[in-house]
């Protein structure tokens, strides 16, 4: 049996994406403080390039996600 198709798909994108998102973030600060508890500095070398680079280009496309869905859900009603 199908489910009917929502007509919010774009809100439960971002929503899904926003958690992600921070989950992310939340694992790579654990692992940030395991490591410079454990002392091993090449894995927290790694978390910020990971969080500088990578995290920081996801931060802008999920703002970019969320003023889109801001737009459309907005010009619906």
């Amino acid at each position: 049996m199908r489910r009917q198709q929502s007509s919010k798909w774009l809100m439960m994108l971002a929503i899904r994406a926003v958690k992600y998102f921070l989950l992310s973030v939340a694992g790579c600060t654990i692992s940030y403080m395991a490591s410079i508890v454990l002392e091993m500095s090449f894995i927290s070398a790694v978390v910020i390039v990971l969080l500088e680079q990578i995290l920081a280009r996801a931060l802008i496309l999920l703002l970019c996600l969320l003023a889109i869905t801001v737009i459309t859900e907005s010009l619906r009603y």
